[in-house]
């Protein structure tokens, strides 16, 4: 089977104030099928050191520094904007509001992910140091005889990158977000209460 964009799903996930509390997600609902991210987060590069820039049985490869391991990586969507409560949510998920209709907080993945590759496993990435931004996990499964997506980490989407385009079938809203956690293989959603 081809996986079609008219299979695919994606959700913005909050975290939950604690693992047992209730997690609230959004579906989003995207129609010109334009996803667009990477299947794995960089590995540091390979620099060689050679004899004297001499290729000799002394010539190796040392690492490069971490940066480019802990980098943001970029992915975007887009989607139409309907005149329901659901476009309003996720306007302001994307825009960093932590309370959404006066009652249901949101709350941010940023540093709770402790699943980075290689000698990383085990430590959780730092928390951002402006305390007024807040990241999410982002999903994006595709439905098939096996589903089969991938998981986006500690995604934070800057408000300024977040723009609408108006057209005569629709306005159309832009996203562009930052994963800082790992990306990860999915084959099932995480559970939560859909935040409409």
């Amino acid at each position: 089977m081809i996986f079609q964009g008219k299979d695919g799903e994606l959700r913005l996930i909050e975290y939950g104030p604690v693992p047992s509390s209730t997690t609230y997600y959004l579906e989003v609902l995207f129609c010109d099928m334009n996803f667009s991210g990477p299947i794995k987060r960089p590995k540091t590069e390979e620099r060689i050191v050679m004899n004297r820039n001499k290729f000799d049985g002394d010539t190796h490869h040392v690492q490069g520094g971490d940066n480019i391991v802990f980098d943001p990586i970029e992915f975007t969507f887009t989607c139409r904007i309907a005149d329901t409560n659901n476009t309003r949510n996720l306007m302001d998920w994307l825009s960093g509001v932590t309370v959404i209709d006066g009652t249901t907080t949101i709350y941010s993945w940023k540093g709770k992910t402790k699943d980075m590759p290689g000698r990383y496993s085990g430590t959780s990435l730092p928390a951002f140091g402006g305390t007024d931004k807040t990241a999410l996990k982002v999903e994006m499964l595709w439905d098939g005889t096996i589903d089969s997506g991938l998981v986006y980490n500690e995604v934070y989407f800057p408000p300024e990158r977040q723009t609408l385009t108006e057209a005569e079938e629709g306005v159309t809203l832009n996203c562009t977000g930052l994963v800082y956690g790992d990306v990860t293989r999915l084959e099932i959603f995480t559970s939560g209460l859909t935040a409409m």
